[in-house]
Parts: structure tokens; C-alpha cells; sequence
């Protein structure tokens, strides 16, 4: 499969319903505001909340908000294409859209919820040269971490799941360029791993691939079911067993992609701090709310990345170790980690 041949999923259905969905909501809680947040900060008062549930009330206001500025940005686009925006012109200003959508989300959630962000090795990331980014998963904060932190323009390809087809703004905007979003547990596996692989080809300089090689988002009860479901291949048992805090990286998109794209350099993730916002309820409870959020990001060049199926395995498993092991390791304070930095 060509880069140009992966398929998009264009509903028309969903959309009308998605769309118009966000924007009520973001017309509604802008308009509840004055009246939910009293309550929430109450609510904060009586728990010793630390404001939890008005951040969260504050967030997804902000979150609403965003999306449909972008869908708005996003139609404004559209109709320029349709009057004669250039190809390539198009394609700029939709990924400039993307970059400001995340970032948006990413930094506004940092500043709503005190959470204080340490990146050591951002420049690897921000290398010009063709890359695979391979990210731990552990909350959806993370999915928006590569796009967010880069400090220039840098024109990211993301392997996201299907269901967040559910976003309008990811829906229009990020099948308006090379993305690939896939069906997990679908009839059509093999087609699923093609179009991931697909997404590695005709990499150029500021190219870089995004890919969540666990799967899914890290839970102490995915990864015991995962212990439960190897019983019978001792292998990946002692893999899954090993790693305390991630989930084995080893799907075969993953691979696969690491295998067919000899040129491009691989970059990895690892991140602690955010693990206790593992879904959109835990924001209630404080999951978030004064979070230390440290990253640590370190790159391979492509000569020094193996290609064969199970070196490619065997390298993935060592530094999906050093990402465990990283996790692992206790997350100083704030004042305290700055103090070291400098």
C-alpha cells in the first residue's frame, strides 16, 4: 500500500452528529459557567479537592471551545480549497491548525491543572531528520505530548484508533493529510498493519511517525489480564511479567513499520507523572491536578536501528525496559527537580 492509497472514513452521518454535538456543548457550558462553577468549587471546599472538579469543569469548557474554533478554522479552509488554495498550501494550513489545536489542549490542560512539565532530550525529538516516535500510553495527555513540545514546525503522521473519529476536529483535519486511523479487533488485521506501514513511506526531513506501540492506554488491570492471556507462550509471558508500569510493545503495526522504513531514525518516549488520569473521570478526583510531569526522549539513527523481525523485537523489548524502569523511578518535587536541572 502506498502512502496515497491509505483510505480515509468519511461518514457524513457521524459528522452532522458530532459537529453539532460539540458545538452545543460548547455554547452550553460556556453559558453554565457562572452557575457550575460555584457548585464545583464548593464540592472542592467540602472534599480538600485541591479545586479538582472545577479545573475539570474548566477544562472541558476550554476543550469544547477549542474544537469548535478549529471546526470553524477548518470549514474557512475548505472553502478556500474549494476556490483555488493550492494543494500543498491546503496541507500547510491544516497541519499549522493541527499544531495549534494540540498544543492548545496540551498546554491549556498543563496551566489549568498546576501541572508542572519537565522534558530532558527535547532536541532528539526535534532533530530534522525522517523518524518513528514511540511513546508510552498511559493518558490521553499523552497523545497530544509530540505535537506539543516541539518548538518548530514538524510534520507528524499518528497512528490513532477509530474511535476517535468521534472528534470532528480530528475527523476533518487529520484525514486532510497523511494519519492512519485504525480498526483494532477487526476482521481485517493484516489490512489494519498495512496501512500503518504505509504511513512510513515517502518520509522526507521534518517527517516523523507517531506510534503508541502498546496498544492501548497502561492499566494494572490490562496488564494483569495481558500476564493471564500468555499463560501459554512463556516468551511473551516473561515480557508482560517484567514490565511493572507499561504494557509490551510489540503489536505488529509497530514492527512491521520499523522493519520496512530502513531510512528513518526511531525515537522513544517515556514519561511519569500523568498515570493517575487514565480516563476522563479520574480529572474529577484529582488525577491530574498539581501533577509532576517528567519526559525523558532519546533517538537511535536509522544505521543504528535493526530491520530484522526479531532484532527488531529484541530492541524494542530493551528500551521498553528503560522506559519501565524510568517510570519506575520516584518523581521529585517540583522546586526540587528544577534545582537539579540547572
Amino acid at each position: 500500500m502506498k502512502l496515497h492509497e491509505i483510505p480515509k472514513d468519511i461518514n457524513w452521518k457521524r459528522r452532522a452528529l458530532t459537529t453539532t454535538s460539540w458545538f452545543f456543548l460548547a455554547i452550553a457550558l460556556t453559558a453554565l459557567l457562572p452557575v457550575i462553577i460555584p457548585l464545583t468549587a464548593l464540592y472542592d471546599v467540602m472534599t480538600r479537592n485541591q479545586l479538582s472538579a472545577s479545573r475539570t469543569t474548566l477544562f472541558f469548557t476550554f476543550f469544547f471551545v477549542i474544537e469548535s474554533t478549529g471546526l470553524v478554522v477548518a470549514f474557512w479552509l475548505k472553502l478556500r480549497r474549494i476556490f483555488g488554495m493550492r494543494d500543498r498550501d491546503y496541507e500547510i494550513a491544516n497541519r499549522k491548525l493541527q499544531r495549534w489545536w494540540s498544543r492548545g489542549l496540551f498546554w491549556g490542560s498543563v496551566r489549568i491543572f498546576a501541572v508542572d512539565c519537565h522534558i530532558n532530550g527535547l532536541e532528539e525529538l526535534e532533530d530534522e531528520r525522517p523518524c518513528i516516535v514511540l511513546s508510552r500510553h498511559a493518558s490521553t495527555l499523552d497523545t497530544m505530548l509530540p505535537i506539543a513540545v516541539v518548538r518548530e514546525m514538524k510534520h507528524f503522521r499518528y497512528v490513532i484508533k477509530s474511535e476517535l473519529l468521534a472528534s470532528p476536529a480530528l475527523d476533518y483535519v487529520a484525514q486532510r493529510f497523511p494519519n492512519v486511523f485504525v480498526n483494532r479487533g477487526g476482521d481485517n488485521p493484516e489490512f489494519e498493519i498495512e496501512k500503518v506501514v504505509a504511513l512510513g513511506t515517502e518520509l522526507e526531513p521534518k517527517d516523523a511517525v507517531v506510534v503508541y506501540p502498546e496498544g492501548t492506554r497502561f492499566s494494572r488491570r490490562k496488564r494483569l489480564r495481558l500476564i493471564e492471556k500468555f499463560e501459554d507462550n512463556p516468551d511473551m509471558l516473561d515480557i508482560a511479567t517484567e514490565l511493572r508500569n507499561t504494557l509490551p510493545p510489540l503489536r505488529e503495526g509497530g514492527v512491521r513499520l520499523i522493519e520496512e522504513t530502513p531510512e528513518a531514525d526511531v525515537v522513544f518516549i517515556a514519561h511519569r507523572g500523568i498515570e493517575g488520569a487514565g480516563a476522563m473521570s479520574d480529572l474529577f478526583s484529582g488525577g491530574l491536578t498539581k501533577a509532576n510531569l517528567d519526559v525523558a526522549i532519546w533517538r537511535f539513527s536509522a544505521d543504528e536501528v535493526p530491520r530484522d523481525d526479531g532484532e527488531v523485537r529484541q530492541f524494542l523489548v530493551e528500551n521498553w525496559k528503560r522506559i519501565d524502569h524510568f517510570v519506575s523511578q520516584k518523581t521529585l518535587p517540583g522546586e526540587q527537580r528544577k534545582r537539579l536541572a540547572e
